[in-house]
């Protein structure tokens, strides 16, 4: 006996009980819009039972109902058990909501994958033994955690508007106190420029005041010796005339005496003037060499002559205090004070395997490296008969292995300063330089990609830089801050900690 409208059953399509049935001449039971939906891809026929037992094919629709062609949708009802229900509209395409695999309708979401499937799908298919409900069911289930989504996408939202206005007050905040610290230097610089043009206007006067004394005196006498020279060359030219005179001889005799008369007395004035003429004033040169030393010392006051002299200057414009890296850190480094400090342990530590990681060496290395311009940063060294290294090295120094590849300041690729057992020196490429290490608490690093420098300083405690070695290297690729620690600790410094 068939199915009636009164017996409960699921529709195969859905997996759901049967709403608005349709109950077909062979007596299997759909859903009207299930039905509907799948023979709408086929308007014309045939019809095929969806049920997939069934071979039965249907010419025609097997139900009371007509499709207009004007409007693409079921116009008239199926009566069924006294109620008149409306098919959904028909679609063009359905490849989206068909199994690409088995080629029938999805009408079963999968929990598992997420995604909607046919039945065979959960039968035989790639979907066999998941847990699976039927479309609308998981419809349901999602609309309520869509109200969740949208609830938690609006708090985001609100938190990330909150962000926004932070950030943005934040930026106004920097804004006004990069500002300011901008127009503070502007105005000290310019005040040091002004302070430096009265002090030169004040150094010249000393030099103009010699140049008075020297050249003033010296101009007047320069002016009456030229005087007198004018007047020797004009008695000169007149006793040249009256040698080669001729003529009346009394008259020449006569002409010859006055003449001669005038050339004398000029001669005897010029005379008297040379010799009340007395020697021009030396420059006082002890007075300018103590004035050129002056201005030396206001220069290197002032100006960075000297490489490794003014500490402020180096950590100002290149300061940096790198982070160590946990996951290069030899198993028996403690790292700690926000992965600043590292201390050695005879405890191993409980580090995860890394490919990055030492092995055999107690060393660490930096998480960032340093590429490009300038770089300073310091480290503060312990006095102890520890051992200790501080340096840089290339990445591709080895992390396995007792081989010097592995080892810093033993190959090519690494250099550092070395203490061991208080004794210090420079090493790369296993060249060891001995150093003056006493005194030494901290050290500094300077590196300049560009100039090819790497440079080791003392940092005193008065804040002032001694060079202890350099190197000269063409750099030709990142290089990370490395520190090797054994029976002591060292501590990469804030550099403008109070």
């Amino acid at each position: 006996m068939g199915a009636t409208l009164d017996t409960p059953a699921r529709c195969p399509l859905c997996n759901e009980l049967t709403r608005e049935p349709v109950i077909l001449k062979c007596n299997h039971r759909f859903c009207q819009r299930c039905i509907g939906d799948l023979w709408s891809i086929s308007p014309t026929g045939p019809y095929h039972c969806p049920e997939w037992r069934c071979q039965t094919v249907y010419q025609t629709l097997p139900f009371d109902s007509k499709r207009s062609s004007a409007s693409s949708r079921w116009a008239q009802p199926v009566a069924t058990a006294g109620e008149n229900h409306t098919l959904v509209p028909a679609m063009e395409d359905f490849s989206p909501w068909r199994c690409q695999e088995h080629q029938e309708m999805n009408r079963i979401y999968c929990r598992q994958c997420g995604v909607c499937v046919c039945t065979v799908c959960t039968v035989i298919g790639s979907h066999r033994n998941h847990t699976c409900i039927s479309i609308r069911e998981a419809e349901r289930e999602l609309r309520v955690n869509l109200k969740e989504e949208i609830r938690q996408l609006q708090e985001t939202e609100q938190e990330v508007k909150n962000r926004v206005t932070e950030l943005t007050q934040k930026k106004q905040t920097f804004n006004v106190a990069l500002s300011d610290a901008r127009a503070g230097v502007q105005q000290q610089y310019n005040a040091i420029r002004e302070a430096l043009e009265l002090e030169e206007q004040s150094a010249l006067q000393c030099v103009t005041k010699e140049e008075k004394r020297v050249l003033g005196g010296l101009e007047e006498k320069l002016s009456l010796l030229q005087s007198s020279l004018q007047s020797i060359q004009q008695g000169l030219h007149t006793l040249e005339g009256l040698a080669d005179a001729k003529g009346d001889e009394r008259i020449q005799d006569q002409v010859f005496i006055m003449e001669y008369n005038k050339v004398a007395q000029l001669t005897s004035n010029v005379g008297s003037c040379v010799d009340h003429f007395k020697a021009p004033e030396e420059v006082d040169r002890a007075r300018l060499k103590c004035l050129q030393s002056w201005t030396e010392r206001r220069l290197d006051a002032v100006v960075i002559t000297v490489p490794g002299k003014h500490r402020d200057l180096y950590r100002l414009l290149y300061g940096t205090a790198p982070l160590l890296d946990a996951d290069t850190a030899h198993p028996k480094l403690q790292l700690s004070d926000s992965n600043r400090k590292v201390t050695y342990s005879e405890a191993p530590q409980a580090y995860t395997d890394h490919d990055a990681r030492f092995s055999s060496f107690p060393q660490v290395l930096a998480s960032l490296p340093l590429e490009e311009g300038c770089w300073y940063w310091e480290v503060n060294v312990p006095g102890d008969e520890g051992r200790w290294k501080v340096g840089l090295c290339e990445g591709q120094i080895e992390r396995k292995g007792q081989k010097d590849n592995s080892r810093l300041g033993f190959n090519p690729y690494s250099w550092c300063l070395a203490c061991d057992r208080k004794k210090v020196e420079a090493l790369h490429n296993k060249v060891a330089v001995p150093l003056d290490g006493d005194g030494l608490q901290r050290v500094g690093v300077f590196l300049d990609f560009e100039e090819g420098i790497l440079s080791f300083f003392n940092v005193t405690p008065g804040g002032s830089l001694a060079l202890m070695h350099s190197y000269k290297h063409r750099f030709t690729g990142p290089l990370y801050p490395a520190l090797s620690v054994s029976k002591t600790h060292l501590a990469i410094c804030d550099l403008f900690e109070p």
